[in-house]
């Protein structure tokens, strides 16, 4: 019994640091959401902000208004986004020393009215 004992005792103090590590660390989304951002593309940069679920890309011509999610799958984490244009976006993002790399990984991210790859940085 008092093995069991001091098995559980060990089980339960890694699950409490793993879950206090986890709590203190910043999300991509918050990360995101806490920063504003240059998206730079093929030479040009758009100054682009991510409100709770709203992304806004500013452009000379109009502005790109869409929504978005983070996701984290295998450990790798995704931004799938949605504008009026094409919808279910789909990029796999990397960090980068001041930013991100966001790759596309599907169809409708790589289309003629989709985004393409890009990068976030963050604007100073």
């Amino acid at each position: 019994m008092k093995k069991y004992r001091k098995y559980m005792i060990a089980v339960l103090t890694v699950l409490l640091i793993a879950i206090g590590l986890t709590a203190c660390g910043k999300s991509t989304a918050q990360d995101l959401q806490s920063n504003n951002w240059y998206l730079n593309q093929k030479g040009q940069s758009y100054k682009t902000q991510f409100n709770k679920k709203a992304i806004i890309i500013e452009s000379p011509l109009m502005n790109i208004n869409g929504t978005y999610s983070v996701s984290d799958n295998s450990g790798k984490e995704y931004l799938k986004v949605n504008t009026d244009d094409e919808k279910n976006q789909t990029f796999e993002l990397t960090p980068i020393s001041d930013g991100y790399k966001a790759k596309a990984i599907n169809k409708s991210a790589k289309a003629d009215n989709g985004l393409g790859s890009f990068e976030l940085q963050k604007r100073k």
